[in-house]
Order: C-alpha cells, then sequence, then structure tokens
C-alpha cells in the first residue's frame, strides 16, 4: 500500500486537541471541520468520539480525494465525505 500524504503536526497535536475536544463537547454531535488539510484529525477524532459525526472540508480539491483515502484506510463510519468549502 502506497503511504498517504500526511502532516507531522496533526500527529503531533491529535491526541492533546482530542482530549480538549472530550472535555468540551457532549458525547454526541455533528462537527463541521474546517481545512481539514490531510483528513488525519477527522479520521483521529472521529475513532476517538465515536458519537459523532465528522464532516470535513477543505478549499483545494485536491485534498479530497487524500481526506477519502484516510477515512478509507480508518474503516470509520462516522465520517462523511469530505466537501470542498
Amino acid at each position: 500500500m502506497t503511504a498517504l500524504p500526511h502532516s507531522p503536526a496533526a500527529d503531533r497535536n491529535k491526541q492533546p486537541i482530542l482530549h480538549v475536544l472530550r472535555g468540551v463537547l457532549p458525547d454526541r454531535g455533528t462537527a463541521l471541520e474546517v481545512a481539514s488539510g490531510t483528513g488525519q484529525h477527522a479520521v483521529w477524532f472521529a475513532a476517538g468520539m465515536p458519537g459523532w459525526t465528522w464532516q470535513p472540508t477543505d478549499a483545494d480539491a485536491d485534498l479530497l480525494a487524500v481526506i477519502n483515502a484516510w477515512t478509507r484506510q480508518a474503516g470509520l463510519a462516522n465520517v462523511r465525505p469530505p466537501r470542498r468549502l
């Protein structure tokens, strides 16, 4: 399998952000993620907060395929297909 494009910064900060989200958000909801980039955060947060549905977006149409690939690889049902925004 070809390695997916990734952001080292997203890898470094995903767990601290998830910790904060768990502390301030209810158990269930829907999140609109603006400027999802590679989609690493959407996948990480969706796995860590299964009661939430994540809607990733990005202005760069080329990144939508990357976000889709991360989502497919993770096998998560609570991440919607990315949208251009």
